[in-house]
């Protein structure tokens, strides 16, 4: 039953936090602009019967899915911690 009510509760700081939550998402896009590869998608289409060429196309895109998953990792821990440690020290004050 408390694991509920815990569940809920960071629910609650989710919906209240999730603009900044969306601009960080924004802010990590920003920093990894120059590392993601650029994939020439009509080229892909042309050159479909060169199996090479469409295994790099698709590591490609799986280096810049890992990139980004990554860097909104790395910036959602960072602020779940100041979150965490914020949620603390209300909780002290009360």
């Amino acid at each position: 039953m408390e694991e509920m009510k815990y569940k809920d509760m960071i629910e609650l700081i989710y919906q209240a936090e999730e603009k900044t939550l969306d601009e960080k998402i924004k802010q990590a896009n920003k920093k990894i602009k120059e590392q993601i590869k650029d994939i020439n998608i009509d080229k892909l289409i042309e050159n479909t019967s060169k199996p090479n060429d469409l295994n790099k196309a698709l590591e490609k895109i799986e280096e810049n899915y890992s990139i980004k998953i990554s860097q909104y990792t790395k910036d959602f821990y960072k602020q779940g911690f100041i979150d965490g440690v914020n949620l603390m020290i209300n909780c002290i004050k009360q």
